[in-house]
């Protein structure tokens, strides 16, 4: 199911829930008795609202032509209620002719209700008009380090003034609940805007710029990451030109990962709604992975050794209540047995070395009883597949496919939630085995400092690297791979932006390691024993050859040959072989290729490639 629109809104105002399911029937159409549970279907349409006294859920299905779009609106309060939340998404699958998918008019009604953020900065239903009076707000919210979506400043037109009211309507309603549309009033309000920005951020002439978050005038590295549009192109084109910017704000928006708290809290929203948890849930600690698959029906995993185990038998499905349906279509088996796949073998594979290590982690323990998960829901739908019991009905076939695409949502959502919680308990790790190295003192119960940064975009991974790791060289030949998987796979970014961003502290942490002579070994030695409290990544991301096939064969030795310095090699190029898998398996595989002379001339790691699978055997 395809992500077109993902909006999370701060709201500290009274009665969230009530406000947003009122807002919520009248934009679907439906009469609300005001029900824990309301259903409702219309021909082919289906509206669901639940809610309880501290979350809720409200969700509207309906059909487009040969597919079908959800409009999810989520809430819940939080221990404190500036922080209580709103999350609002659209999915589904449409066909390839289809208007695209724009805020739903629900969002701007929800807003004209009270004053909703993005955690920084406010968001609202219609555009901010404003003068030079306004100019010391305006530049604190594009400045403002913890502003999340995206400021988006228009400039007077002269030729026709009005037109850029009109567009500035047009964003604001596009874009309601991601992005906050500012038209300045005047010249002279631009002139002041620009003289505080500085040469590379300004914007005037009738044009439009999109100032993403984590502006800082004084130490902007990248100023084109805040994209420009020209007053000629959009006084030629109109709301065409508009509309680059629409897409590339939504892009934006759907890379960007949840906040921590909304993360955490929205399967709990799941289970408190189905009844498998109670309100006061919400905030409890966090479940222990027997409570976790306990509440998903699944066996516990017995206890580990430090052996590696087998994976654990999945538990049986429960008898069923009534015959078990005809066999769902293979395609539609085929594409769940994929997403799994795709989503959850890399996780599992580095669970499992931790596992042969000796490793006792929450998150392999986890990772063990989500497997079993799956284990169970392909047992189900092979069973399903196979039909020993064959039953009629459409309706029937319907339900349980709805079903298994329910469990596979959940399973996808808790097994990014396990990325995310695993590379934060990897950093408090890290820091803890430095502090014992250092003072050989426990030093538990001590917050470690910082927070893991996490990356909107690959793009974002390489600027901050090029300024944050002296160790490891990135050239911007680099950039237009990188860009085109930004800009090819928006929506997988965020599995690949956390595991390069960690390869390359990794890579940066081993070679000044091995430059000043603490460490001997290659990185691949590094990643299986780093020094305390230094950074690495699993083994099995890294490969320090490639096969004989590709490395014998002329065309894909050149592919992998890329420039480094005189110093290195006369030539200017060099075989590189050696590279880091962002993801091991599926289609796309991105890849970084590099050339480690941590240990040579230059005391550095050069970095040739960042991109998709360069071609091999099985590409050509």
């Amino acid at each position: 199911m395809t992500q077109y629109y993902q909006a999370v809104l701060r709201d500290g105002g009274d009665k969230l829930g009530p406000r947003l399911r009122r807002c919520f029937a009248a934009w679907a159409s439906v009469e609300d008795d005001g029900a824990p549970r309301l259903e409702r279907s219309r021909g082919r349409t289906r509206i669901t609202l639940a809610d309880t006294d501290v979350c809720g859920r409200y969700t509207l299905d309906l059909p487009t032509g040969t597919g079908r779009l959800r409009t999810t609106a989520t809430w819940a309060e939080s221990r404190r209620p500036a922080h209580n939340w709103v999350t609002v998404t659209v999915e589904g699958e449409l066909s390839a002719d289809a208007d695209p998918v724009r805020a739903p008019s629900l969002v701007t009604d929800f807003l004209r209700t009270g004053r909703a953020t993005d955690g920084a900065i406010g968001l609202e239903a219609a555009p901010h008009v404003m003068g030079r009076e306004e100019i010391d707000q305006l530049t604190g919210w594009l400045t403002d380090p913890a502003r999340a979506v995206p400021v988006i400043v228009l400039t007077v037109d002269r030729a026709d003034p009005k037109v850029i009211a009109s567009h500035a309507d047009h964003l604001a309603e596009a874009l309601a609940g991601i992005a906050v549309v500012v038209r300045l009033f005047d010249v002279q309000t631009q002139d002041l805007l620009n003289k505080r920005l500085g040469e590379e951020l300004t914007v005037f002439g009738g044009g439009l710029r999109t100032y993403l978050p984590g502006l800082d005038p004084r130490t902007e590295a990248y100023p084109p990451r805040h994209p420009v549009r020209g007053g000629g192109a959009i006084r030629d084109q109109g709301v065409r030109a508009l509309e680059v910017v629409v897409d590339g704000v939504i892009e934006q928006a759907l890379r960007r990962p949840l906040p921590a708290d909304v993360r955490q809290a929205e399967p709990r929203v799941s289970r408190i709604l189905s009844g498998d948890a109670g309100p006061e849930h919400l905030h409890a600690a966090s479940p222990s992975p027997a409570e976790l698959a306990r509440a998903r029906g699944a066996e516990v995993p017995a206890q580990r050794t430090a052996e590696p185990e087998p994976r654990p038998a999945p538990a049986a499905p429960p008898a069923p209540a009534e015959p078990v349906p005809e066999p769902m279509p293979r395609d539609a088996v085929a594409a769940i047995a994929d997403r799994v796949t795709d989503n959850l073998a890399d996780g599992i594979l580095d669970a499992l070395v931790d596992m042969a290590r000796g490793g006792d982690s929450e998150t392999t323990r986890l990772i063990r009883a989500m497997s079993a998960h799956v284990a169970a829901l392909a047992k189900t739908v092979e069973e399903a597949d196979l039909g020993a019991e064959r039953a009629s009905g459409d309706e029937r076939r319907k339900r349980e496919l709805e079903r298994l695409r329910k469990d596979y949502d959940q399973l996808e959502f808790d097994y990014g939630l396990l990325l995310d919680d695993e590379r934060h308990a990897q950093e408090r790790v890290r820091w803890l085995e430095g502090k014992l190295a250092e003072h050989a003192d426990p030093v538990y119960g001590v917050d470690a400092p910082g927070e893991v940064w996490e990356a909107g975009s690959l793009m974002e991974v390489v600027v901050r690297a090029r300024e944050a790791l002296a160790r490891v060289d990135l050239p911007e030949t680099l950039d237009p791979d990188v860009a085109k998987l930004d800009v090819t796979y928006p929506r997988m970014c965020r599995r690949w932006t956390g595991k390069a961003w960690d390869a390359l502290r990794a890579l940066d942490a081993y070679a000044a390691a091995r430059a000043e002579g603490r460490f001997t070994g290659g990185f691949y030695d590094w990643c299986g024993h780093p020094l305390p409290g230094q950074p690495a990544i699993s083994p099995n991301m890294v490969s320090m050859k490639e096969s004989d096939s590709v490395t014998g064969r002329p065309k894909f030795r050149e592919a992998r040959t890329f420039r480094v310095p005189a110093d290195i090699d006369s030539s200017g190029r060099l075989y590189m072989p050696s590279h880091i898998k962002l993801q091991r398996i599926g289609n796309p595989a991105p890849r970084m290729h590099f050339l480690d002379d941590a240990g040579g001339a230059t005391g550095r790691i050069w970095i040739g490639y960042l991109g998709d699978h360069l071609p091999n055997t099985k590409t050509n």
